[in-house]
């Protein structure tokens, strides 16, 4: 009986044994390394650093790699939150999607990866009033594949300190104008039907970074249209409401729905009220009229362009 015992426990040890080595060398792989490269590494008040992060030893990587799914980790006292727009992909990554409260990130690639090279660069910001002391940035969670198993890699990590020699620097007031668009009481009004948050850009002076929200929270991408509705944050204080002309019914366009919401309103029988009364005044008069409809008749038959 006491043999017998010996002999079960000495199995149960080889089979824990060996889960536990299996479990091991599916969390890690030493097919490929991630690193992470800084800018600079001594940092003051209101600086920025731009953060690379590449792959690196690509043992055993065939077919290569076309995708990846990561968590970046960095101080909140420390740095400014990151948005989407702080990631720039390089060498064809592309579609890469940020969770700005969960952190994690992912992005894909055309053709498989199989060479060294950096995937991606990230700005990071220092806030304007912070203590002297040294910090991390990370990149850990790292998993790739190149289609046949989800790859682990190890996480990558660089180390930042924030100087003592720091000034201070002035907080400018957040602002925009614009020479195209009617900026006024918490709107921004006379935008074009189908425009992109790249032209919008192009068409507004401001010294802040501009966040564009949709009606369910989604941040927008640089080649999404506009529509009526869109809530655009900038800086850390300035909030607006963008109005698209004729954009009712806030489809970003002007269409036949658009002109029959506008004869309704005329007749008094569906009264337009806030951003979609701002949006049927087509000519700019400040006032819906005959006109307004006329002019959206007119660009729906292509004998009238908005400029």
């Amino acid at each position: 009986m006491k043999n017998t015992k010996k002999y079960m426990y000495l199995i149960g040890l080889i089979i824990f044994c060996s889960i536990a080595t299996t479990v091991l060398a599916i969390a890690t792989t030493d097919k490929i390394e991630a690193k992470l490269i800084a800018s600079k590494e001594e940092l003051e008040a209101g600086e920025e650093v731009v953060v690379t992060l590449k792959f690196d030893k690509y043992n055993e990587i065939i077919k290569g790699i076309n995708a990846f799914k990561a968590t970046l980790q960095y101080d909140e006292e420390i740095f400014e939150k990151v948005a989407q727009s702080n990631f720039t992909t390089q060498n064809d990554w592309e579609e890469l999607k940020y969770n700005a409260e969960t952190k994690e990130l992912v992005a894909i690639k055309k053709a498989g990866s199989k060479k060294e090279e950096d995937i991606l660069q990230l700005k990071l910001k220092v806030k304007n009033e912070v203590e002297p002391k040294k910090t991390d940035i990370e990149i850990i969670e790292i998993v790739t594949s190149e289609g046949k198993e989800d790859l682990f890699m190890e996480p990558a990590t660089i180390h930042v300190d924030i100087i003592k020699e720091q000034t201070t620097l002035p907080e400018e007031p957040d602002k925009i104008t614009s020479k195209k668009y009617k900026i006024e009481n918490g709107y921004i009004e006379r935008i074009l039907p189908k425009t992109t948050v790249a032209e919008f850009k192009q068409n507004v002076t401001t010294n802040q970074e501009i966040v564009f929200i949709d009606e369910i929270g989604n941040t927008l991408n640089e080649s999404d249209f506009i529509s009526t509705g869109i809530k655009i944050k900038v800086g850390n204080t300035l909030n607006y409401t963008l109005v698209v002309i004729g954009d009712i019914d806030r489809d970003t366009q002007i269409t036949i729905n658009d002109l029959a919401q506008e004869k309704l309103h005329l007749i008094d029988y569906k009264t337009l009220t806030g951003i979609e009364l701002k949006a049927a005044d087509v000519d700019g008069d400040g006032d819906v009229t005959i006109n307004d409809i006329a002019q959206m008749k007119l660009i729906l038959i292509d004998l009238f362009k908005l400029n």
